[in-house]
């Protein structure tokens, strides 16, 4: 019970995630349209996928502290970002195929630089405590 009280956020970000949005554009035209204006071309796929990753693993560093290590981050969101084209795949009733390099390399950037963002705020944070905390001392 209390895995399920702690990790709550960690699999509601996970079910976002792998939702089948692809499949949901098909089956509810409102949001297809909007869905196509946001995925019109290549282009826009990557930086969709890059978002989409930024967001999520800046969520998942939040709220799952064991992720802060890289070892267990990027394995995690690679498996993050398989299951997601696979769940994908499937939902449109195709095989999973792995061959769409623009959104892996778009979930690999994202995935990246959340990681990046969240290493320099903790450092300038772990930097400016000790600071702060001697000037406190001096006053």
């Amino acid at each position: 019970m209390l895995l399920l009280r702690l990790g709550w956020p960690v699999l509601l970000l996970l079910g976002i995630l792998w939702f089948p949005f692809d499949w949901l554009s098909g089956v509810w035209p409102a949001f297809g349209a909007a869905f196509r204006m946001i995925f019109r071309n290549a282009h826009d796929h990557f930086v969709g996928h890059t978002i989409f990753f930024l967001i999520a693993g800046l969520l998942l560093l939040t709220y799952a502290p064991a992720l802060r290590r890289p070892y267990w981050y990027f394995p995690a969101l690679a498996l993050a970002a398989l299951a997601q084209e696979t769940i994908q795949a499937l939902f449109r009733g195709d095989a999973p195929a792995y061959t769409d390099i623009n959104a892996f390399a778009g979930d690999a950037l994202g995935s990246f630089s959340a990681f990046a963002l969240w290493f320099a705020v903790a450092a300038v944070i772990a930097y400016s405590r000790p600071r702060l905390a001697g000037r406190k001392a001096q006053l």
